[in-house]
């Protein structure tokens, strides 16, 4: 499928432009002539861009939805500095994009995936537990996980909401996890695999297709069930690999939320599961805030109020 102009390009009033982009936000609203339009926010992998449809609203709100990938001819305008995309034709893109494809929409990780996968296999390199090296062996053999793992994000719009996000966002735990067992105790190894496969389950409760989307096996089980058995299937395949660690690990991704009305159906009950379930929380929290303040700043120096952490957020001055 060929992207078309990209939202970093559109800069000029009258500008025909005739691509395709992610929706994110999808809403409808009746203007004070009591008539209907529809509100649009879209995105590609440069940035985000609002979209206005002002004509065949009820035709064109049974085509797409939220988080579909569309294409559209539209015109460009300017409101209040910014531009913006009022919309002629839209539909939703039914060939399937493959996961090269989607880098055409999601911004990729600023640390670079080629860089974040050298990370990786030097972080594998420092495990000394011979079966969990030989696990990771295994992990690395089957391609089919280890792609989506490399580029996924690790959510659809929590946090790391971009190319690589799954893979930074279980290095991040990695590394903060290391420096913690040196600090304050528990195994090392165990820490490294339990951080690097808490979220494995993602590789199979996304899925790319006209957008990251939910599939089906997603949503009735979640990235959590999904995630022990991927490392069952793992483990599986190595012999006389200790029970014990299987279960350490099993207790990792399904405790790394911490409590049953956040997900986890039993708490973190080894010390290198706590370690785990709280650089998780640290780390999605602190990377939520960042991606907040890069574009809901109200003034220089506080953030729009965020429902999620139910705060406004300071950010402090440079230098």
């Amino acid at each position: 499928m060929k992207k078309g102009i990209f939202v970093e390009d559109i800069t000029k009033e009258n500008m025909e432009v005739d691509s395709s982009f992610i929706v994110i936000k999808k809403a409808i609203f009746t203007s004070k002539n009591n008539t209907k339009y529809m509100s649009l926010e879209l995105k590609d992998k440069t940035g985000k861009i609002e979209g206005k449809i002002w004509d065949n609203v009820d035709l064109f709100d049974n085509v797409f939805e939220k988080n579909d990938i569309v294409s559209i001819k539209a015109k460009t305008r300017f409101f209040q500095d910014k531009p913006q995309l009022h919309i002629s034709n839209i539909k939703k893109v039914d060939k399937t994009i493959d996961i090269d494809g989607m880098r055409n929409f999601f911004p990729e990780s600023e640390r670079g995936i080629e860089h974040l996968k050298e990370e990786y296999f030097s972080i594998i390199e420092q495990i000394r537990h011979p079966h969990i090296l030989r696990l990771f062996s295994v992990f690395n053999e089957r391609k089919d996980i280890q792609e989506k793992f490399f580029l996924f994000p690790a959510s659809i719009g929590v946090h790391h909401v971009y190319m690589g996000g799954l893979l930074e966002h279980s290095l991040s735990l990695a590394k903060m996890g290391i420096h913690a067992a040196k600090t304050i105790g528990g195994d090392i190894d165990i820490i490294i695999a339990g951080s690097i496969l808490h979220d494995i389950g993602k590789v199979e409760e996304l899925e790319i297709k006209d957008g990251f989307k939910y599939t089906d096996k997603g949503r009735l089980m979640g990235h959590i069930a999904l995630g022990v058995i991927i490392l069952k299937e793992l483990i599986g395949d190595i012999a006389e690999f200790p029970v014990h660690v299987a279960d350490v690990l099993a207790n990792i991704i399904i405790g790394h939320h911490g409590m049953e009305e956040w997900g986890s159906p039993k708490k973190p009950m080894s010390l290198e599961a706590l370690v785990v379930h709280y650089l998780d929380n640290l780390d999605a929290k602190a990377m939520g805030v960042k991606e907040h303040m890069k574009e809901n700043m109200e003034n220089e120096r506080w953030t729009t109020y965020h429902r999620l952490y139910e705060s406004r957020f300071y950010k402090l001055p440079e230098g």
